[in-house]
């Protein structure tokens, strides 16, 4: 026979195991963007870019959304999507997109910093706004052209969602492409301790909600835009 108490634990075993997943994402926040950098495309920063994420100043954040536009200076409210909640994502359930975007990201980040790069990195920032927004390549030129389509042509075919466990995705709230605030960006966790925290905590956040639940509820470059 199962007494109230051993109910009461497996309810929240349970409870616990359907609120971790979807709540270690379902954050939100505030977004300030601060610095688009210095590097120009076709007349677009191409980043990466700067922002203050919830209070965190200088976070390196790449730009998956050529139909917005994004002011520095000016902020925007977001949630935290990741692989698991593409479906809250601006572009939505495009799986092989968001895990084409974030490989061209990573590739992005690990060769940034060097001037000679540059233009490497124009060609995958394109990119990956050509893999949600085809318009985005109108008005490069031949050579811009080919060195963003030989970047796409790089990306792997196998990818999965767990090589980018790593990757949250900041996504304005309460908007379609074209009619948000800002733009949805891609922000790299530093993997091992501090992602783990950031679960960990978000996790015992959505917990500790459970538990305190009432008893009787089950783009111009000179105008500082990108």
């Amino acid at each position: 026979m199962i007494n109230s108490t051993q109910k009461w634990w497996g309810v929240a075993a349970v409870a616990l195991f359907l609120c971790l997943a979807p709540c270690a994402f379902a954050d939100s926040g505030n977004l300030t963007l601060t610095g688009a950098g210095n590097n120009v495309m076709d007349g677009v920063y191409v980043g990466p870019y700067s922002a203050t994420v919830n209070g965190v100043a200088n976070t390196t954040v790449i730009c998956d959304d050529f139909a917005d536009e994004s002011v520095i200076g000016h902020s925007w409210a977001y949630t935290a999507n990741n692989f698991s909640t593409l479906g809250n994502a601006l572009w939505g359930n495009q799986l092989q997109n968001y895990e084409s975007a974030a490989w061209l990201t990573l590739q992005m980040l690990a060769i940034n910093g060097n001037p000679n790069n540059n233009t490497q990195v124009g060609y995958l920032s394109f990119a990956i706004w050509s893999l949600f927004d085809k318009a985005a390549l109108n008005g490069l030129t031949a050579a811009q052209l080919a060195g963003v389509n030989s970047w796409l042509a790089k990306i792997p075919q196998n990818l999965t969602p767990g090589e980018f466990a790593n990757i949250i995705i900041l996504t304005p709230q309460n908007c379609t492409p074209g009619t948000c605030l800002g733009q949805e960006f891609f922000e790299v966790m530093p993997e091992g301790g501090s992602a783990a925290m950031y679960l960990l905590f978000a996790g015992l956040a959505c917990f500790g909600a459970m538990l305190l639940r009432p008893r009787g509820y089950g783009r111009a470059a000179d105008s500082g835009t990108i």
